[in-house]
């Protein structure tokens, strides 16, 4: 027979004497009461008032009117108002009409209709208005048939016109 070493069992004796007494087994009554007592951790916390009041939005605000509608009769997109930079006068019919077909997301519409569409990269500067945009590609616009549409990151965005900087600034 095998013989315990003196170290384990007195660990082992040291382990069993300050364990805690062991108690009497909980009763199905007092589960069911500890159960009610702790329904909900969510019933513990305290209850808005009734005078909170709830946040105001406006009524007559919506996506619809801050955007313009571009469509080709089939599908149509949503730009914001400010985005579109140059309209020829023979796309004139393709801007703010009814939405009329499939609404598509903004790369979707422009890679569709890239024969009538083009858009202008500006950075967050330039459509703050705080800079200006480059001349040079300014100029070439009206020497093109299409719509250009300023985007930024390859979304759309709306283009606030530079601010005109005076000597007497105050």
């Amino acid at each position: 027979m095998k013989t315990i070493p003196p170290i384990v069992f007195s660990l082992v004796l040291a382990t069993a004497a300050s364990a805690a007494p062991m108690k009497d087994r909980v009763t199905g009554e007092e589960l069911n009461a500890r159960r009610i007592a702790s329904a909900s951790p969510i019933s513990t916390l305290a209850q808005p008032g009734e005078e909170v009041s709830r946040v105001a939005r406006p009524s007559k605000e919506s996506i619809i009117n801050q955007s313009v509608i571009l469509t080709d009769g089939t599908n149509w997109t949503l730009v914001p108002r400010g985005a579109v930079l140059h309209m020829p006068e023979a796309h004139q019919g393709k801007i703010g009409g009814r939405p009329v077909g499939n609404l598509l997301s903004w790369k979707q519409f422009a890679a569709s209709n890239r024969a009538w569409i083009s858009s202008e990269e500006v950075t967050l500067r330039q459509a703050e208005g705080v800079h200006k945009m480059d001349e040079r590609r300014t100029a070439f616009w009206p020497k093109q048939d299409k719509i250009i549409v300023a985007v930024h990151l390859g979304g759309p965005i709306s283009v606030v016109a530079p601010k005109i900087e005076t000597a007497n600034t105050y």
